[in-house]
């Protein structure tokens, strides 16, 4: 299940911070680097910030620009060397912890995500993002119970975040606990009904569900959840019918359908 850091917001912050600066201190390039970040043209915005460094000039706002997009350029040592260095320059900052725990996981560094994610939430508990992505990390590395118990604090400060519903979703179902995992996929679907993932997830959890039921001898739900689980699968082949797990799944599904 795919998650997503708010980069933007936090340009918009870094933006505002350096506005309060003199203009001549920062020079037009940082700000000619944030527009070019903004429309996706990592490299000249990494260019841009570089002759800033090169001229001497020197704040956390600049490596974590560089940061950011080196993160949207996959390159994750170039990326997470600049939060670093960010985060030299303004220690325990709660947006560079965040952003810091944000390219970990997507980049699937789980172990030194969970070991930032335990430093950081005395820190900030309030903070859902770093929940999330202590919980993200913690799933990833089998440590389903202790990840919702995560997940479901972090829901606290963001009850309607499609992000921690599709995640708890994918806790309880690694739980096995289908109902549960189906309720917080249908609430994730009916926020975010274009996402191929959270329709490939519940035709899962709609699958789980016929087979236990079929084991229980109760034909008539159990049919119910394999029609849920063929229409599920449909919306989400029609959202991204080039996915091997969705056609996989999709054949599964029909050919149980047709039986």
């Amino acid at each position: 299940m795919k998650h997503f850091f708010h980069f933007t917001a936090v340009i918009c912050l870094l933006v505002s911070s350096l506005y309060a600066q003199e203009k001549e201190q920062v020079g037009s390039a940082y700000f000619q680097a944030v527009d070019e970040y903004k429309t996706k043209n990592y490299s000249k915005s990494i260019e841009l910030v570089k002759s800033l460094l090169v001229d001497g000039k020197s704040s956390y706002e600049f490596y974590a620009l560089l940061a950011y997009n080196y993160d949207k350029l996959n390159d994750f040592d170039n990326s997470y060397k600049n939060m670093l260095e960010a985060r030299k320059r303004k220690p325990d900052d709660e947006d560079l912890l965040q952003g810091s725990l944000a390219i970990l996981t997507r980049h699937k560094k789980w172990k030194p995500a969970i070991e930032l994610a335990e430093r950081a939430i005395p820190m900030y508990p309030q903070n859902p993002e770093i929940r999330y992505y202590y919980a993200l990390a913690l799933s990833e590395k089998g440590a389903s119970k202790t990840a919702l118990s995560q997940i479901e604090k972090a829901k606290a400060g963001s009850p309607s975040d499609v992000r921690m519903l599709e995640l708890e979703g994918k806790i309880y179902y690694q739980l096995k606990n289908y109902d549960k995992a189906d309720m917080s996929l249908r609430w994730a679907s009916s926020i975010n009904q274009n996402s191929a993932e959270i329709w490939n997830n519940l035709a899962l959890v709609q699958e789980s569900l016929y087979r236990t039921n079929k084991k229980l001898g109760k034909k008539n739900q159990a049919n119910t959840y394999l029609e849920e689980a063929k229409t599920c699968i449909e919306k989400a082949s029609s959202l991204n019918g080039e996915s091997n797990t969705i056609k996989e799944n999709s054949k599964r599904i029909t050919a149980l359908a047709a039986l």
